[in-house]
């Protein structure tokens, strides 16, 4: 591992303690911040799992003695829930059987390192497995889960019986833009995008719902119905407000920006827009799999890109919705119900 990736992770990741021992997580919190880390704690298994599952951390340390459901509950629960599965966590405890370890490892904990520990050890090892994540089950640009993690976690929607919508989330022209402005550019806007798409969630989604980049400019988020609204408008406005700042006064101006298209030549494109699917798995016949919500999300996102400006559609509504609170339906403008 290089001095620059150390750099980054140690600049970035959030590490959340688990130790109900006040003066084990302020040395805990001591040494990881002197390392460069951003910590947050808890100090029981139930408030654990709540700030997890709202802020999934980068990596855990997780003890197993808690004052109310054990390290090996939290563990369990982590693992089944799509948005802390690829979390790293490191068992931190007093405990040394064999027996321990080895119930740990069954419930797919990363590593397990009793007290009294030494600090450099720790941190190599949070470093070690920090760097494993974010190589293998994380996409590297925004650190959102991806690949795999993707397809779980719509496994999992799908077999819980629950209500549930995906909304499948790409960038219009953001290939031409990406070749006039430059690639170290177009990787700001994706990760300016991934900022939107998290706060909006965050703010106006569910404590369960996930994230995910596809990859490129393409991002799926897990919700319920009674958040679509909500979602897509705080998306598309978070958007507007800083993606002004890419483009050139005259662009800007403009409405547009000069680039080559797909077919070798080059021509006028309109600012980047976001596209949104909204796929309702429900109004589907069952049984519902993966490759069938993959195949009916693409095709409802190529009939999105059909329109201009940022804007979502629902499979199975005949309506438009517009980033301004409008949809379209029939040659006609009328406000959101």
């Amino acid at each position: 591992m290089t001095g620059e990736e150390k750099g980054e992770m140690t600049t970035s990741a959030n590490i959340l303690v688990v130790e109900d021992d006040r003066t084990l997580a302020t040395l805990l919190n001591d040494i990881l911040s002197i390392d460069g880390y951003r910590v947050t704690q808890a100090g029981t298994g139930n408030n654990a799992l709540q700030r997890a599952i709202q802020a999934p951390p980068d990596l855990m340390l997780l003890d197993i003695m808690l004052p109310d459901i054990d390290g090996y509950a939290v563990l369990d629960s982590l693992r089944n829930e799509p948005k802390t599965m690829h979390v790293p966590v490191i068992m931190l405890t007093a405990l040394r059987e064999t027996s321990n370890k080895l119930r740990a490892f069954d419930l797919l904990a990363n590593d397990y390192l009793t007290k009294p520990f030494e600090g450099d050890e720790l941190l190599a090892r949070i470093r070690i497995h920090l760097y494993h994540t974010h190589s293998s089950l994380r996409n590297p640009l925004t650190g959102l889960p991806s690949g795999r993690q993707i397809e779980r976690a719509i496994e999992r929607r799908s077999s819980s019986g629950d209500s549930w919508a995906l909304l499948y989330l790409d960038l219009d022209h953001f290939k031409a833009l990406n070749d006039s402005y430059g690639f170290l550019l177009g990787n700001e806007m994706i990760r300016l995008f991934t900022d939107a798409v998290v706060a909006s969630v965050r703010e106006h989604g569910m404590p369960q719902d996930f994230v995910g980049h596809v990859g490129g400019e393409d991002f799926v988020v897990l919700t319920v119905p009674s958040r679509i609204h909500p979602l897509c408008q705080a998306i598309f406005r978070r958007f507007k407000e800083t993606v002004r700042q890419f483009y050139s006064k005259e662009d800007l101006d403009r409405g547009s920006f000069w680039a080559m298209g797909r077919d070798g030549i080059r021509r006028w494109f309109p600012l980047v827009s976001i596209s949104i699917a909204v796929l309702l798995p429900e109004r589907m016949r069952l049984p519902v799999t993966f490759e069938q919500i993959s195949h009916h999300a693409a095709l409802l996102k190529m009939r999105s890109k059909g329109v201009p400006d940022n804007c979502y559609m629902i499979d199975g509504d005949d309506r438009v919705y517009f980033g301004d609170g409008s949809y379209h339906l029939m040659s006609i403008k009328q406000e959101v119900s």
